[in-house]
């Protein structure tokens, strides 16, 4: 009698704990793309300007999309596209023209 009552008991808070989920909206946040602006090539600053010219992997592509963005910690990064479709490549530099290596 003990294990009916005790499997009856957990089934009732396992059925609670689903109808409470249920309730509870999902929220999806990606902060990432929050703070994400597209801007033109153009407006790149030099020292990314200089850092693309210079390196022998990007200097001969064509920039297709220049995004800012601000990380964690409010440092401006910028994402940059070359390329078309599977053709492509994505780097990011900080304002100083470093890269940004993702780990």
């Amino acid at each position: 009698m003990k294990k009916y009552v005790f499997i009856l008991a957990i089934g009732m808070l396992i059925s609670s704990g689903l109808q409470a989920m249920e309730i509870l909206p999902t929220v999806n946040v990606e902060l990432s793309d929050q703070d994400k602006v597209e801007i033109l090539p153009e407006d790149l600053p030099q020292p990314v300007k200089d850092a693309i010219a210079d390196s022998d992997e990007t200097k001969d592509w064509t920039i297709s999309k220049v995004y800012q963005m601000t990380d964690d910690e409010g440092s401006v990064i910028y994402k940059v596209m070359f390329g078309e479709g599977e053709e492509s490549i994505t780097k990011k530099y900080n304002a100083e023209g470093k890269e940004i290596k993702e780990d």
